[in-house]
């Protein structure tokens, strides 16, 4: 499907409340039944759509932008974030626009690939409703992947982009356009005095089940959501930067999943990727055993979770009746140091990973 997006922004209707009252939607001659909604949070909600032509369905984020925010330049951040990247364990967006909200405001449209199998939460929750669990290679190939895809986001290096003559892109395809456009934005927003060569990671920040599609095998795991996405190394130097920092952990990052650096910002420090990591551990505990380290240690002592993440409180079940190797658990406790220092970083994951694996195959 090709959507051009000077059409789209012609033809698309504005919706105004959180569901399609025609349960049609109408794009550059095109017209897509609205099936469901597959999730909502905060300003936005995803519904699965039905191109009537071709019968193919995509993922259709909806972010409700109000009147003289900033939250369309947030919005469409999003986009450029998605396509900082092509791995085949991030998500791909299909195409985007921006139309007006009648009550003022403006709403951002987000078309991504619709995966029927849900994701990793969804299959927690079905291994628990069925008494059912992951075996230890399966879940270990899964969490291999969904490394791959934190691997990129801290491994990124900006390409070589060309700047943009007084006469613009000369570029006859629209979407080839933007993708310039958005790059030459990302490059001039972050670069900063980087060279192309440079390694700059960025951070998740929000790396949990219910951000982990899968593939319609089940096998590939997808990172999707990067609203919470940043250029990972941050300098903090004042209190008010600290708080800031705190502040937008609170807005983008599930406490349960939140590394303890982002519940206590300190001062004259530098946050990093580090933060992915002790989600990733977070992640791979609750593949297991169905939640969070820490959502485990509130249900069954009560308390906080901030503090019970800020002191790596948090236990794997009693040896009779954990289905997990000793290895495996390690891996867990690998990732969960409460000091960043302490922590590994993505490649001395995936180095754990492989040789867990190595070791069950052979």
């Amino acid at each position: 499907m090709s959507l051009v997006l000077s059409s789209v922004r012609e033809t698309l209707y504005a919706v105004t409340s959180c569901c399609f009252p025609n349960q049609t939607l109408h794009i550059n001659r095109r017209t897509f039944k609205v099936i469901k909604l597959l999730g909502e949070g905060g300003f936005s909600y995803v519904h699965l759509v039905q191109d009537t032509s071709t019968g193919r369905y995509y993922a259709l984020k909806k972010i409700r932008c109000q009147f003289g925010s900033d939250s369309v330049k947030d919005a469409m951040k999003e986009v450029d974030m998605y396509r900082l990247f092509s791995h085949e364990n991030i998500i791909k967006v299909i195409d985007t626009c921006v139309v007006q909200d009648k009550n003022g405001g403006k709403i951002v449209y987000i078309f991504l690939p619709y995966y029927k199998s849900g994701n990793l939460q969804d299959a927690i929750k079905k291994n628990l409703e069925h008494g059912r669990h992951f075996s230890e290679i399966e879940m270990l190939k899964i969490f291999r992947g969904i490394c791959y895809a934190v691997r990129a986001l801290h491994t990124y290096k900006f390409p070589s982009v060309p700047l943009r003559s007084g006469n613009g892109i000369a570029n006859s395809d629209v979407n080839g356009m933007e993708n310039g456009m958005n790059n030459n934005l990302i490059s001039s927003q972050f670069n900063d005095s980087q060279s192309d060569d440079d390694i700059v990671p960025f951070a998740h920040r929000d790396i949990k089940p219910g951000n982990i599609l899968l593939s319609d095998d089940s096998q590939t795991p997808v990172l999707m959501d990067f609203g919470s996405l940043v250029r990972a190394r941050i300098k903090v130097q004042t209190r008010n930067e600290a708080l800031m920092q705190q502040d937008l952990a609170g807005q983008h990052s599930t406490m349960a999943y939140r590394a303890p650096e982002l519940f206590d910002v300190k001062t004259n420090v530098e946050l990093n990727e580090k933060v992915d990591i002790w989600s990733l551990g977070c992640t791979l505990y609750a593949m297991a055993y169905g939640e969070s380290p820490f959502d485990s240690s509130i249900n069954e002592q009560g308390g906080s979770i901030a503090l019970a993440v800020l002191n790596a409180q948090f236990r794997f079940p009693t040896i009779e009746s954990d289905k997990y190797s000793p290895e495996f658990k390690d891996l867990i406790s690998f990732m969960l140091k409460v000091d960043p220092k302490d922590r590994p970083d993505i490649h001395q994951v995936i180095a754990k990973v492989d040789t867990l694996l190595e070791q069950l195959i052979s």
